[in-house]
């Protein structure tokens, strides 16, 4: 997007950081949250692809207390387990209108950046086991778009971030790339003191241990923030997510640059994202997509419509039925 409409964007969001707190698997209940009308019957629901997230467990304990196969987003609105992980949340930006190919951007313009950071707890462990001479664990001088302490009285490190651009004429979001550094960092540090054994890493195996629920989580509580955000924040219904292909080649990634493909295969999939060769409107206005195109028209994207479960949900059902009494809310504490 442009550097104006960027600085628009920044100026209506909350300063400052916004708690996020999030445990394995609250990416289903939450997404079913926010893509359910008021009331549909379960069944239409499993006869869709978003069927995988009323498969998960707290899903399905959901559903099993509302015993009349109807189901509503009020039903999944307060679900929740622990343990959790606390985040906080900040926005960034990243781009410019020249050196596209660098900034790995689809088009020439900015990105938003949504930055996930781990609490102020984790410095304190960072600086008793591992450094405590300023240090971070994305590197003081990383040229990636994460937190820097230098300056920031509210520093937080951020344990990864997401890239977003968007289109508010065509009421689409393209998430550009989810990465961590952080957790790259932490995985080869884990091998490197198992393989020493030294005292000194073995305490610093202290700091591996207290990471390991954020490492399991990262990427899903990265995307299930990056689509809220992208929803309730700024209002935009279709999302869009590039493949591990429409990355490369989008935007003209060299192959050391190359993301893993869980985070742009199996983890898109697991949010019932669909593939379509249908690209953001706002792409298909660009040259540079143009000309890709040209030469390679079977290129393929992840697309996630907000109210697609929205149209018509019980237009069957009430012509046939009286409309329900709700209840209220109901809650799921699982142990």
């Amino acid at each position: 997007m442009n550097t104006q409409l960027l600085d628009e964007v920044i100026a209506c969001l909350p300063n400052g950081k916004t708690h996020f707190r999030y445990f394995k698997g609250a990416y289903a209940p939450r997404l079913l949250e926010m893509l359910l009308p008021n009331q549909t019957r379960v069944h239409t629901v499993k006869q869709s692809r978003f069927k995988r997230l009323l498969d998960q467990p707290l899903s399905k304990k959901i559903v099993a207390n509302c015993g009349n196969g109807i189901v509503s987003s009020h039903h999944f609105k307060m679900a929740w387990q622990e343990p959790s992980q606390p985040f906080l949340l900040s926005v960034n930006r990243w781009g410019s209108m020249k050196e596209r190919d660098w900034h790995q951007t689809s088009r020439f313009g900015e990105n938003l950046v949504l930055q996930l950071n781990l609490p102020k707890e984790h410095q304190r462990m960072y600086e008793r086991h591992i450094s405590d001479d300023g240090d971070t664990l994305n590197g003081r001088w990383s040229s990636h778009p994460v937190q820097r302490p230098d300056g920031n009285v509210l520093f937080r490190e951020t344990l990864a971030w997401s890239r977003i651009d968007i289109d508010f004429e065509t009421n689409e979001a393209l998430i550009e790339e989810i990465q961590s550094d952080g957790v790259r960092n932490v995985q080869n540090w884990s091998k490197h003191y198992q393989r020493c054994a030294c005292e000194r890493c073995n305490e610093r195996l202290q700091y591996i241990t207290w990471m390991q629920p954020y490492k399991t989580v990262w990427s899903e509580a990265l995307l299930c923030a990056t689509i809220e955000f992208i929803h309730k924040e700024l209002g935009i219904e279709r999302i869009f997510m590039h493949t591990a292909r429409s990355g490369w080649k989008v935007k003209k990634m060299c192959e050391k640059w190359h993301a893993p493909r869980s985070l742009y295969c199996d983890l898109p999939t697991k949010f019932a994202f669909k593939k379509t060769h249908a690209a953001p409107e706002f792409l298909l206005h660009e040259r540079c997509y143009k000309q890709l195109i040209r030469k390679q028209p079977d290129i393929d994207f992840y697309q996630l419509s907000m109210h697609e479960l929205k149209r018509n949900p019980m237009k069957n059902y009430f012509s046939k039925h009286k409309p329900l009494k709700t209840t209220g809310e109901t809650v799921c504490h699982a142990a």
